[in-house]
């Protein structure tokens, strides 16, 4: 399997989360899942960084920071 490579990845503030649901909704790659308190979680070995997930969150709950730091 070939290793994906990135800058960016999310992480998500869960004080802040609604749960609405819209990253698991928007996210392209479907790396993006919601955890009983539906709260996202983020499947980074498929997660591309491309930040759909923290555009998409209309209470900025997800933030795209330096790959090693989520």
């Amino acid at each position: 399997m070939a290793q994906i490579v990135r800058a960016f990845a999310p992480k998500a503030d869960h004080e802040k989360c609604i749960g609405c649901g819209q990253c698991e909704t928007y996210c392209p790659e479907g790396t993006v899942m919601l955890n009983d308190d539906r709260k996202p979680i983020f499947d980074y070995r498929y997660c591309k960084g491309c930040g759909v997930c923290a555009n998409e969150c209309p209470v900025d709950a997800i933030e795209m920071v330096k790959e090693g730091t989520q």
